[in-house]
């Protein structure tokens, strides 16, 4: 067959539950029932999905179109064992999900796989599913654990923590070991989902600390596939799309914290979340009072302290949930050299390894109105930073 379509999936009865995520998210997908060779499947320009079964009998990963880029391929299986993930891998399956994982986090993997694919991140993140408990203060809570990468994990709670909150998290009990059973971190964002019936839930974002080499030896078996408690395991490595976007300068890791000061808000800076930095612009997390064609000031700071880099920006794109893009203006030659320098000081985003503690705490950014263009005091850079 000749047509090409963004999903194909290989179902014979067994994966409705697919069918429903891909209609829901509007995807261009062809539903294929019993073929008896992979000459008659269409070309998955982005997703295969498929049975582990059904893997198994086709024998091979179907060849992409020419010139096309590698479709991922995701299989479902009610079993999961080392023997199949060897042979899934071997195939060249990419990610194998076990049948009881719950509803939402196959729709969080699907989404993610189908539009996050080009993007660059300083981590690999993984959709986990599964209870796990968190601790603040003297309280501690059932979570319900949505995201975890190396540096960052995202859990949904039922009653509200405070971006700044340091918290201890409490994995699975399926994925805790001796060398690991919990992770720390400070709350880098925490937003309200309303529920059905009136429920009320938060989002949120914790930004992990570094773990010692057999800890992090074991968060790095889960994300990479290699732990048999995950209902989520990544088996191959992920092929990325050529980017459309053409840059002039390299974005670097930028997970920060940021006291971000808007006209609507002047005298209560929120704390948002940096997401990356070049030499030529910013992106920022969603923040209330910001919206494109809004010219600002931001002050970037340095690991060393001091004054900082006071400069005027413009907001040129809305990433929806990914947050704001800025781009610097009438950025003087001694302001270029020092951004160059700060941004040399960061983590390379296309790095999944590297040392974690090397991306955080070296860059602290205030979002400013803009007229006010000369740099804060000192003393204002600690109020909700």
């Amino acid at each position: 067959m000749e047509k090409s379509t963004s999903v194909v999936l290989l179902d014979d009865g067994e994966l409705d539950r697919v069918r429903i995520i891909l209609e829901a998210l509007g995807s261009d997908f062809a539903l294929c029932r019993r073929p008896t060779a992979l000459a008659e499947l269409p070309h998955a320009r982005d997703l295969l999905i498929s049975s582990g079964r059904r893997a198994l009998e086709l024998g091979a990963r179907p060849k992409p179109e020419d010139g096309a880029t590698e479709p991922l391929w995701l299989c479902v299986h009610g079993q999961d064992f080392g023997e199949l993930r060897t042979r899934l891998r071997d195939l060249g399956v990419h990610y194998l999900v076990h049948s009881a994982v719950d509803q939402e986090t196959l729709r969080l993997l699907i989404s993610m796989l189908l539009h996050d694919r080009g993007e660059r991140r300083s981590r690999s993140r993984l959709p986990l599913g599964g209870e796990a408990h968190v601790r603040v203060g003297q309280k501690t809570q059932t979570v319900k654990l949505l995201e975890l990468s190396a540096s960052a994990a995202r859990f949904r709670v039922s009653a509200p923590l405070e971006a700044g909150d340091w918290i201890s998290l409490e994995l699975p009990a399926e994925l805790r070991s001796d060398a690991l059973d919990a992770l720390s971190g400070h709350v880098s964002r925490a937003d309200r989902e309303p529920g059905t019936k009136g429920a009320v839930s938060w989002s949120v974002a914790v930004e992990l600390d570094p773990l010692p080499p057999e800890a992090n030896e074991e968060l790095q078996a889960i994300l990479r596939g290699g732990h048999p408690g995950t209902r989520v395991s990544q088996l191959k490595e992920v092929p990325k799309k050529p980017s459309r976007e053409r840059r002039r300068t390299e974005r670097r890791a930028y997970r920060r914290r940021v006291a971000a000061l808007t006209r609507s808000d002047a005298e209560a800076p929120q704390v948002v979340l940096g997401h990356d930095l070049s030499a030529d612009g910013i992106r920022i997390a969603r923040q209330p009072g910001i919206a494109v064609g809004q010219r600002i000031a931001l002050g970037l700071y340095g690991a060393s302290g001091g004054a900082p880099l006071v400069i005027e920006a413009e907001v040129v794109r809305d990433h929806g949930a990914r947050g704001f893009g800025l781009v610097f203006q009438g950025v003087r030659a001694e302001q270029r050299r020092e951004l160059e320098e700060l941004v040399g000081t960061l983590t390379p985003l296309e790095s999944l390894g590297g040392d974690s503690a090397t991306a955080r705490g070296l860059v602290v950014s205030r979002v400013l109105e803009t007229r006010a263009l000369t740099p804060p005091t000192s003393g204002a850079r600690t109020q909700k930073a």
